[in-house]
């Protein structure tokens, strides 16, 4: 894999800020707090996730506040990837294309592209900086292995989670130093067992025979203890001799100085003495902090006359007790329901202040029907209304056009004076006409004279514009009148009917446009009246209930007369708990009389064993152990003086070595060694033995029948062998699972720690040739050929190891992790020219994985061409 472009959204001190790199050898130069560890973050970050919030010094949330995140371009497999990770849960919120198809690529795809590599092994290896080079101290063969494991056999996670998950369940059945597994607490406890059926089966000669075997024990615990104190002796000295050989002579010259006994006197011995100490302290502790336990609880058994009473009367108030909580829930709801009922009637009398008449009365509430007539009435009315309105207007209008066309009198005089002539001629025709001759000539000048009259009183007037026009006035004004008295007729109506409902409804006092208002408040009062009703039911049951509750209690306790419910409720209360805590008092006072008497044993057993140890040492007192174990640390500080200064002398020791060879001196070392280990063996032997005797003589006084014994120990040890059976079957899957791994990546091992020893020798210019692994830690050669652990070395030498080791790992395995190796300013403790070799084996190991070095010293871009370096700046 080669990271192509690093963008930081806001990461950092960083804000939109893209850094573009190439295959192989890429360097980014700055000072301090230009960046590089920021950037180094964010790599670890974008790849596998942001730490969560409980770690925000690990975040690099933006100090600007801009949107927390970034980018990567990646080329894998000549494939190029994007992969965008910003704020969000579980890590953030990824994003995944494929640059070269462009097309988007689900973000659980991450994981397979990285993989074998997770977080944990990416920031082991291939991330480095001064801290987690200094890692190489605690640094195994183990450790290499179950990287190798996680990296060499690809695929094969859920085989290490199903070992993973046999050896926790393995290792809660069975550890050797364990207690909580259940075999080890099933040993234990067989033991026990074991020990108490020895004792019911013949306990004074076990006891007899118990104590010659802790007399012998302890015998043969001095002697071995002399012997291997010798021994220890023998085998400094030894490998002194083979460790230098020019100080031979000195040593010998100092080996004659007479020196202090300091056995019984040891730090250990030091460490149990404080330990035997800090047991007495504890047990003197507990019993003083029982002793004021106790005399508490006596001070609280004083009972009140109350309670004195209710003792009398306890078959009585025993059973109301359970009725506190209920009686305490009816009396909060009669508070609550009082103020319901103050509040309902307020607004009750609210209404009826406003709407009631004189007696109190209430308006009737219209029914549905009701309603809906009595809005089609004001409807039709507010209709007739402003009919009548507008005809009025229209006749007022007319009457005034009338009016005003209306003719004056001077005219009026003329017209009549014309329509008299008119008539009078008409008459005299008329008249004329009765003289005439004939019936027929008579009629004819009759109708003449009625014709010419008409002509004159009718038609003449009615002929002019004005005449016609007032006419038409006329006949409009005799219609609007008569539509007129039509709509006050339908107004009374109209009226007559709503008075009629008022009437009927008790509301003819109140305006008829409020009469739909008063509705919606008669409905408030009568679902308000309800709610009352249904309150004052409430409360009379209630009080019912609490007047019965009441008189129980003061029948049976009339000290309690004329209180309160919630005070009658607060004494009974006092008088439960009372009631509880003497039953309480009565079984702690068992309990502490009991624990006083085994702390009392407790200490007196602590104070015997811190006597016993002193008295092993021939001591009296604890100002002359600490008296004695000074001197015994001064004599050793002594010795190491003297053997300074033998160092320092070498020429008086070459004579003796001449008297040997470096193979004899070997040999002996080796056999001063297997000595002292056998030594060491054989007394911690005796010491466990000793101390299981002293368990055993302990538990001798614990009593039991053989028969019941018998059973529970055949009972255990059936259990302990269907235990142990999961067990093995547990750790024997685990065991094959883990060794079918190692042997798909074991091939490799080898491999890693040869080139490692190949660039370890190049970083330390050759004066360190070869790398030995082992199961517990990490070594070296020297040139000289002379072996050096890690704790020897130096810090910036062990530095230049682990990144050894470390490169190595990557490069043998880049074909299943081929992950670019960042490294941040991590050669702070390398002189000039190990670090100028640093840079010549980044620059090696470039052609083969990208490497990037963040890192303030200008000497690192001499390593690489210009074009591969960037320089970042302080902000």
């Amino acid at each position: 894999m080669n990271l192509k472009t690093l963008t930081l959204f806001g990461f950092g001190q960083f804000h939109d800020q893209t850094f573009h790199l190439q295959a192989g050898f890429n360097v980014l130069l700055g000072p301090n707090e230009a960046g590089k560890s920021t950037i180094t973050q964010f790599i670890t970050a974008i790849l596998f996730g942001f730490p969560t919030k409980k770690h925000p010094e690990l975040r690099y949330e933006p100090l600007d506040g801009s949107r927390f995140g970034g980018a990567i371009e990646f080329e894998q497999d000549d494939v190029t990837y994007r992969v965008t990770r910003v704020d969000g849960p579980r890590g953030g919120k990824v994003t995944l294309q494929n640059l070269t198809t462009d097309l988007p690529l689900p973000a659980s795809q991450l994981e397979r592209l990285l993989a074998p590599v997770d977080a944990q092994l990416f920031m082991a290896v291939y991330a480095l900086n001064e801290s987690r080079l200094g890692t190489v101290f605690q640094a195994s063969k183990q450790a290499l292995i179950d990287r190798l494991r996680h990296v060499g056999a690809v695929g094969s996670d859920f085989w290490l989670d199903q070992a993973h998950a046999l050896d926790q369940t393995s290792a809660t059945r069975y550890k050797p130093q364990g207690r909580k597994p259940t075999l080890n607490q099933l040993l234990a406890e067989h033991a026990a067992l074991t020990a108490k059926l020895t004792k019911a089966n013949a306990a004074y000669q076990t006891y007899l025979t118990l104590r010659e075997q802790q007399t012998a024990n302890k015998r043969q615990q001095t002697e071995l203890t002399t012997q291997l104190h010798q021994q220890r002796q023998v085998t400094t000295a030894k490998e002194h001799l083979l460790q230098a050989w020019p100080v031979y002579q000195q040593w010998q010259a100092l080996q004659a100085t007479p020196k202090v006994a300091a056995s019984g006197f040891t730090q250990a011995d030091m460490t149990t003495f404080e330990r035997l100490s800090s047991q007495v302290k504890a047990a003197q502790t507990t019993l003083q902090t029982d002793q004021r336990q106790l005399q508490t609880l006596q001070a609280h058994t004083q009972l009140p006359k109350l309670f004195q009473a209710y003792l009398a009367v306890s078959d009585q108030v025993t059973p109301l007790f359970d009725d506190l909580a209920a009686v305490t829930a009816r009396d909060q709801e009669r508070n609550q329901l009082l103020t319901q009922k103050k509040d309902l009637e307020q607004r009750t009398n609210d209404y009826e202040r406003q709407y009631a008449d004189a007696n109190g009365q209430m308006p009737q509430a219209f029914s549905l029907a009701t309603t809906q007539k009595f809005k089609q009435l004001q409807s039709s009315l507010a209709l007739a209304t402003q009919k009548r309105h507008r005809l009025q207007q229209q006749l007022n209008q007319a009457n005034e056009t009338y009016r005003q066309l209306r003719p004056t009198r001077q005219r009026q005089n003329l017209l009549a004076n014309k329509q008299v002539g008119w008539l009078i001629a008409g008459l005299v025709v008329l008249v004329g006409a009765m003289f005439l001759p004939g019936a027929l000539i008579k009629l004819i000048g009759a109708a003449g004279g009625v014709a010419i009259g008409y002509y004159g009183v009718f038609i003449v007037d009615g002929e002019t514009p004005v005449g016609r026009e007032l006419q038409q006035l006329s006949t409009e004004i005799q219609d609007l009148q008569a539509q007129l008295r039509e709509g006050g007729q339908r107004l009374d109506e109209l009226t007559t009917q709503i008075d009629a409902i008022g009437t009927a409804h008790d509301l003819d006092r109140l305006p008829a446009e409020q009469w739909l208002a008063v509705q919606r408040a008669i409905s408030d009062w009568e679902r308000l009246t309800h709610q009352l009703d249904q309150v004052h039911q409430r409360l009379t049951t209630i009080d019912e209930a609490q007047h019965h509750f009441l008189t129980q209690v003061t029948t049976a306790l009339p000290t309690l007369a004329n209180q309160s419910v919630a005070a009658v409720v607060e004494q009974l209360t006092r008088l439960r708990t009372t009631q509880r805590q003497l039953a309480s008092q009565n079984g702690e006072l068992a309990d502490l009389s009991g624990r006083l008497k085994r702390d009392q044993q407790a200490l007196t057993t602590a104070q015997t064993a811190r006597d016993t140890f002193l008295q092993t040492r021939n001591v009296a007192t604890s100002g002359v152990f600490y008296q004695r174990y000074q001197a015994a640390r001064e004599q050793g500080n002594q010795q190491a003086q003297r053997q300074a200064l033998a160092d320092q002398l070498g020429t008086k020791r070459l004579a003796q070595l001449q008297q040997t060879t470096q193979a004899q001196v070997t040999q002996d070392v080796a056999t001063a060694k297997q000595t002292t280990t056998n030594l060491q063996h054989d007394l911690d032997a005796v010491t466990t033995h000793l101390a299981t005797l002293a368990g055993q003589l302990e538990q001798l006084t614990t009593s039991g029948t053989q028969a019941t014994l018998r059973q529970k120990l055949a009972n255990l040890e059936t259990r302990m062998q269907l235990t142990a059976r999961d067990w093995l079957v547990d750790r024997l899957a685990s065991q094959w699972i883990e060794a079918t791994l190692e042997a798909a990546s074991g091939d490799r091992f080898p491999q890693i720690v040869t080139q490692a020893g190949d660039f370890y020798a190049e970083l330390t210019e050759n004066r360190y040739t070869k790398i030995e692994l082992t199961a517990a830690t990490l070594r070296v050669q020297r040139a000289d050929g002379q072996w050096r652990t890690v704790g020897q070395l130096s810090r910036g030498t062990a530095e230049q190891l682990d990144l050894a080791v470390k490169l190595a790992f990557a490069v043998v395995m880049q074909a299943q992790a081929a992950m670019p190796v960042v490294i941040d300013d991590g050669f702070v403790n390398f002189d000039a020219a190990r670090r100028q070799a640093a840079y010549r084996l980044l620059n090696r190991v470039s052609q083969q994985l990208q490497v990037i070095l963040l890192t303030a010293d200008p000497a690192a871009g001499t390593a690489v061409a210009d074009q591969r370096v960037l320089k970042l700046t302080a902000n």
